[in-house]
């Protein structure tokens, strides 16, 4: 069959984020023999003139979209991606009566919305490699729906956790990569997917499931290899959901890169409560510049809140060790969270600022999606109804400290001018992102500002 698959994220801050679920949805079709053409509106600047030529010019037999994002889960300046979205399919029903298909991360937290607020005929709900290939068989001969499949009419069906993606490459041929490493100062590498931890905001383990599942390091090494000798990208960001769980997995990885002598620098999203001298040594050795530790809270009651598994003492003992080492790190804080006041917000910013981070980000409020033990505490505490926890973004913010946002964050603002409030466009903005990219800036740019 002949597959036409859309990339709508047109997101460019904190950076354009190369479309690798999609990538990898491609080598599937490819391999099982089927026709693949790609659209990326990240860079283009009429999405109805190259939507419109590609579906005339290649008129396909499928379409599919990938829906990354729902919004930027960013409060009080929270954009939805919905109305993009809803054009990209409007446009796909001007120019095309082909079926249109539905996927992504975004899609998979919550299906049945999805399902009645876009125009779409199937969905599929957690990962697609395997779920695809047997849509379009489904299509093409009819049967059973196959599982991670979902309709207007069906949607109670279980997401499909895909053994075949560990023997993937993702198809970047079909995707301007160099557009992306020159825009976004990086390209991006899955070693492996799910997620055990059980913070009660988060959606990973809806969308990859509890349980980790790792690819061999060996093939991801040659992987990257195979990219940079193709593209000459020597920056990575390791999408997994946590690098250093297992640690025995991360030092097998960074062995690999060493072994091999390959060339390359990455950051990686870690867990501050699981990590020690010889592994911050170790992702040195393979090239580790820059680690994002999803800390939340300096509070142990509001760590205890939220579930996060480590304290702040923990958080404290890896921030020396990464200083000592020279390896840069960032920490992410929520302001707002459950149980928060003045005095714990008090707390963790003067914690946060002895801490002396790299880059320190912080968060107003938590988004609630649907399904996670944070809408539950969200409707038992707030009274919030159910309902309104959707497509729509809602949040999180204890109402001990709602009334004095404004002024806290004003405050924060005042005496760090260096951290970043993505909310309020405070050292977050496209023209700085752009501007440093033209300078050649590679990476994560949290690592090059000076923001001690």
């Amino acid at each position: 069959m002949k597959v036409f698959l859309i990339s709508p994220n047109r997101e460019t801050l904190p950076d354009p984020v190369f479309p690798i679920g999609l990538a990898y949805i491609a080598s599937a079709l490819r391999n099982s023999g089927h026709e693949v053409q790609v659209a990326d509106l990240c860079f283009v600047h009429d999405i109805e003139d190259t939507l419109k030529q590609s579906l005339l010019r290649y008129q396909p037999d499928v379409i599919g979209i990938s829906f990354r994002n729902i919004d930027d889960v960013s409060y009080p300046r929270s954009v939805s991606y919905l109305p993009l979205y809803r054009e990209v399919i409007a446009v796909c029903r001007r120019y095309s009566n082909s079926p249109v298909i539905a996927g992504g991360s975004g899609f998979t937290i919550m299906p049945d919305e999805f399902m009645s607020n876009l125009d779409i005929d199937y969905g599929i709900v957690g990962e697609g490699e395997a779920a695809i290939v047997r849509l379009m068989k489904y299509l093409s001969v009819g049967g059973s729906l196959p599982q991670g499949v979902v309709t207007p009419i069906n949607g109670n069906n279980r997401p499909y956790r895909s053994a075949e993606w560990k023997t993937l490459i993702p198809g970047r041929d079909l995707f301007n990569a160099n557009e992306y490493y020159e825009k976004g100062g990086m390209l991006n590498v899955q070693t492996r997917r799910g997620c055990p931890f059980r913070c009660i905001y988060c959606s990973y383990p809806r969308v990859e499931g509890a349980r980790m599942r790792s690819r061999d390091p060996s093939d991801v090494v040659k992987e990257m290899e195979e990219v940079t000798g193709r593209t000459g990208a020597r920056h990575f960001f390791m999408v997994d959901s946590v690098f250093n769980y297992p640690r025995e997995y991360a030092l097998r990885f960074c062995r690999e890169v060493i072994s091999r002598g390959l060339k390359i620098k990455w950051n990686c999203y870690a867990n501050p409560g699981l990590m020690d001298p010889e592994l911050v040594d170790f992702m040195l050795r393979a090239g580790c510049t820059g680690i994002e530790f999803g800390t939340d809270s300096l509070v142990d009651t509001l760590l205890g809140n939220l579930k996060k598994g480590f304290t702040y003492k923990q958080v404290k003992e890896v921030s020396r060790i990464c200083m000592e080492a020279g390896m840069k790190y960032c920490h992410f804080i929520f302001l707002g969270s459950p149980g928060e006041g003045i005095e714990e917000a008090t707390i963790n910013i003067e914690r946060l600022s002895a801490l002396n981070a790299d880059s320190s980000v912080l968060m107003a409020g938590i988004r609630i999606f649907p399904g996670t033990g944070l809408a539950l505490r969200a409707h038992e505490e707030l009274g919030m109804d159910m309902k309104r926890i959707g497509l729509e973004p809602v949040y999180y913010i204890s109402p001990k400290i709602l009334p004095e946002m404004e002024n806290i964050i004003r405050q924060i603002s005042s005496r760090h001018p260096s951290w970043i409030l993505p909310g309020f466009g405070v050292n977050f903005n496209e023209r700085l992102q752009s501007l440093l990219r033209k300078s050649g800036i590679k990476g994560g740019l949290w690592e090059r500002l000076p923001l001690r």
